[in-house]
């Protein structure tokens, strides 16, 4: 079966012995070093062999294991934040978000980022014939693709009380109470069912990014922007042009995803603003630490709009 070849592959060249370049590099200069300890100090030979075989094994570890991304790693884990308050300062560095708007996440580095929500279907009961055409039409979507995308599947306790509720707003229009004994008999079986047995359920985003900065701006643009300034007409400036682009492209982007997924037999959206923020909220702990007092998110949420009049003034 033919098929595209992914772009933006990457290979690093060969040079000697089946070695890369900074393979070599690592393996000459600590072998340098431990032909240096052995054959110019004057260390007994005991522990020329030992302190030569130990840097050599630094050596390999840098060349083949990686260690110098592992020490960055490290680093970065030691200088990173630990435990931060909601309002803290350093959170806002560490989210990097710095506002939502229009479907859109604006980071701090002016990227933009789009969600989509993903509903998953049942795989495994469709039929072989289905199955492949499911296969090849998630192979175009991804043979589409020139820009990359994250693919976030989250595990989370299985709420059905939405589903419960609205069941509950039927029950009591029939008006019959043994309607009503039967729907708390049901409702009591299944949150025992889901609590013991752990049923979770899983939920899958797709992020699609656009960064303004990684395209030079069109010299037409550029042109355009200089003549408005020039003659100050009241128009949108470069950089409002360069948003409007940017949104622009980013909502290409993100009905490419959505329309080639569609074709998987999937169910996509976009979130909008409102579910964004919680989206992101939902990836901490579930109280928000604030001046040494705790809120649920309900809560503050009622506390910022002036709705809890009592917590405020407490």
């Amino acid at each position: 079966m033919p098929y595209e070849i992914p772009k933006n592959l990457k290979y690093k060249e060969k040079i000697a012995f089946g070695l890369t370049l900074p393979q070599l590099f690592w393996l000459g200069l600590f072998g340098a070093i431990a032909a240096i300890v052995f054959f110019k100090t004057d260390l007994e030979f005991t522990i020329k062999i030992i302190a030569s075989f130990a840097i050599m094994g630094l050596g390999a570890a840098f060349a083949f294991l990686n260690l110098l991304e592992h020490i960055k790693t490290f680093k970065g884990y030691k200088k990173g934040i630990k435990e931060a308050g909601y309002f803290d300062p350093k959170l806002k560095g560490f989210v990097e978000v710095k506002k939502i708007e229009n479907k859109t996440i604006y980071l701090q580095s002016g990227g933009l980022r789009a969600v989509l929500e993903v509903t998953p279907i049942n795989f495994g009961i469709l039929s072989e014939q289905e199955q492949k055409a499911i296969i090849s039409a998630y192979k175009e979507f991804l043979n589409s693709l020139d820009f990359s995308v994250q693919i976030v599947m989250r595990t989370t306790s299985l709420n059905i009380d939405d589903y419960l509720f609205d069941l509950k707003k039927s029950v009591l229009e029939s008006n019959n109470p043994k309607i009503d004994e039967q729907f708390e008999s049901f409702r009591e079986f299944i949150q025992n069912f889901i609590k013991e047995n752990s049923i979770k359920n899983r939920l899958f985003y797709v992020v699609i990014p656009y960064s303004p900065h990684s395209n030079a701006q069109p010299l037409k643009d550029v042109i355009t922007g200089m003549t408005n300034l020039l003659h100050k007409k009241k128009e949108k400036t470069s950089v409002e042009m360069n948003r409007d682009n940017a949104l622009n492209q980013l909502d290409i982007r993100a009905k490419l995803c959505e329309g080639k997924l569609k074709k998987c037999g999937l169910f996509v959206k976009r979130l909008e603003d409102e579910q964004l923020l919680p989206l992101l909220a939902s990836f901490f702990d579930a109280y928000i630490h604030a001046s040494n007092d705790y809120f649920s998110p309900m809560t503050l949420l009622k506390k910022f709009e002036g709705g809890d009049k009592s917590e405020t003034e407490n």
